[in-house]
């Protein structure tokens, strides 16, 4: 997309904090995206999976790659909701999934309407079908929450070609009046769905809407669709590049001033002064069926004093996350090994779990977690690239490659994922000195996602390799313009031959984190310091 209209994240979180007397000033459109952090499957990765399916059942004797490019369907922009229709015959069947596959994605459930009464004590009207949103006033003061592809608990929900291809008539009016009264922020939604699509073009080739402009939230990483690109041509679209829902949230929770609620921020108490209201009533009770009931609660309170069941309430996967945020990476593990012994199957622990072990070298074990991880979830790529990651610090290159291979079967065409992957096999075919197919997956990487520093590094240490010095080196000093990366900065240095600045570089980069040592020890970026004793000094010797 063009850099003309992109905005700094910023600036629409200023723009919503910027009301008169608490007006609302912005809609927000919130797609299933948002819940990709909660390990939700994004779309990419439900048409990967729907990709190897259908291919499984053709029974076909070609690989994957070449089926795929004889489908009609393949890389078409539309794909989602065909692949979605081909594997699931009957609405029924569609309910069934997204209800067991996508139990909190803001499509459908109610995320949205629980977190505003649980966290916000606001009671929104929630609307899911086109015969009741026509009673909704734009301008009231409870929240609105209009489900525009219906609700999961009903066959309605819309998902394939024909029931995504247009908006219901009263959907689309009360849409359209909402776009009269407010800006709009997109975010958590990829842009695929013609409906929406049509209707926001409409809306902006005509005067009178969206007054306070279109914002449109892209995750940093991921392509945009071709409709996308063609509706951010028009005046009165921006385009803003994000980490995350979470991190745009988190930053407008921030400037707002809004303070994390009791519920969050001392749940205990919470609990404590709701079970005090039943246990401690202001009036005698006399009815001796309640009074029994509140004797039954107080027994079950004073349990809270044995260690078992004080355990239960330790949130103990936040505290690992807070000490992996602080790279505290042994006493991360030592709340994450507690937390998984809870949810045994979760894969955001052992995700966690897997990097914290990989900062304090104990790969054998990090191995073992890629592998629960991949007979937790055997069609999700993500198990299959730790594993390869692992394999690399263990010295196991080839076994590495073909973890990689096994990772983007699993990857949809194009991705932010499969550039993953590819940047990962591009590292382990550096590493064992096969420099043609290195620099072919690291320009593919490249292709996918144009500011991956990590693939430009294998492309420029490729090119070196293959007598391409200079263009290499013309490339490395365009990124050093580009990023403030402590890490990657050290790693374009190394490639230059500059070791000065990549010593000092390495060394604020340790600082900051312990795991950059780490890297460094592996990274091909500095294949050629292995045995410079200053390197040796600060990678290998460093007391902890």
């Amino acid at each position: 997309m063009e850099e003309y209209n992109k905005r700094d994240v910023t600036h629409p979180i200023n723009l919503i904090s910027n009301r008169n007397n608490n007006t609302p000033n912005f809609a927000l459109f919130i797609g299933a995206g948002a819940s990709a952090s909660s390990g939700i499957k994004t779309a990419s990765q439900m048409i990967s999976e729907w990709r190897r399916l259908l291919y499984e059942q053709s029974k076909s004797d070609e690989t994957l790659e070449k089926w795929l490019k004889k489908q009609d369907w393949y890389e078409d922009e539309e794909e989602y909701p065909i692949l979605f229709e081909n594997t699931y015959d009957q609405r029924s069947q569609r309910r069934v999934y997204i209800e067991d596959c996508v139990k909190v994605t803001s499509n459908f459930d109610d995320l949205l309407n629980e977190a505003c009464f649980l966290y916000a004590d606001l009671r929104p009207i929630v609307c899911a079908h086109d015969s009741a949103v026509a009673d909704i006033r734009v301008t009231s003061a409870r929240p609105k929450i209009i489900k525009l592809h219906g609700d999961f608990l009903y066959d309605s929900i819309k998902n394939t070609v024909r029931e995504t291809e247009t908006l219901e008539k009263n959907m689309r009016d009360k849409f359209m009046q909402f776009a009269t009264e407010y800006g709009m922020v997109v975010i958590g939604y990829g842009g695929n769905d013609r409906s929406v699509m049509d209707i926001l073009d409409t809306i902006l080739k005509s005067d009178g809407y969206f007054p306070n402009g279109l914002y449109w939230c892209k995750r940093k990483g991921d392509k945009a669709s071709k409709k996308l690109e063609r509706l951010m041509r028009r005046d009165n679209a921006y385009w803003v590049e994000i980490e995350g829902f979470d991190e745009f949230m988190a930053g407008l929770h921030d400037k707002l001033g809004i303070r994390l609620p009791d519920t969050v921020r001392d749940p205990f108490k919470e609990t404590t002064e709701r079970l005090n209201r039943f246990i401690s009533p202001k009036e005698v009770i006399k009815n001796p069926i309640i009074r029994k009931d509140i004797k039954e609660l107080e027994e079950q309170v004073k349990k809270f004093e044995s260690r078992e069941d004080f355990d239960r309430l330790v949130p103990y996967e936040m505290l690992g996350a807070m000490k992996l945020f602080e790279h505290n990476y042994e006493d991360a593990l030592t709340h994450f090994e507690e937390a998984l012994i809870r949810k045994h199957d979760d894969l955001d622990i052992m995700r966690s779990m897997i990097v914290s072990y990989w900062a304090i070298e104990k790969f054998d074990k990090a191995l073992k977690m890629s592998e629960r991880m991949i007979q937790s979830a055997p069609t999700d790529y993500e198990g299959y690239w730790r594993k390869g990651h692992s394999l690399v610090y263990l010295g196991k290159l080839k076994e590495a490659i073909t973890s990689s291979n096994e990772a983007l079967k699993y990857t949809a065409e194009k991705s932010s994922e499969q550039g993953i992957v590819l940047t990962a096999r591009s590292n382990a075919r550096l590493l064992v000195g096969d420099w043609e197919k290195a620099l072919s997956d690291a320009e593919a990487a490249l292709q996918i996602s144009p500011e991956r520093h990590a693939a430009t590094a294998n492309k420029c240490i490729a090119l070196k390799k293959l007598n391409r010095t200079g263009e290499a080196n013309q490339i490395l000093k365009d990124v050093l313009t580009k990023t403030e990366d402590k890490y990657y900065r050290a790693g374009a240095f190394a490639v230059l031959g500059e070791k000065g600045n990549m010593l000092k570089e390495l060394a604020v980069a340790i600082e900051e984190d312990s795991r950059n040592r780490v890297n460094a020890k592996f990274d091909p970026d500095f294949a050629d310091y292995r045995d410079d004793p200053d390197f040796r000094k600060l990678v290998y010797e460093a007391k902890e």
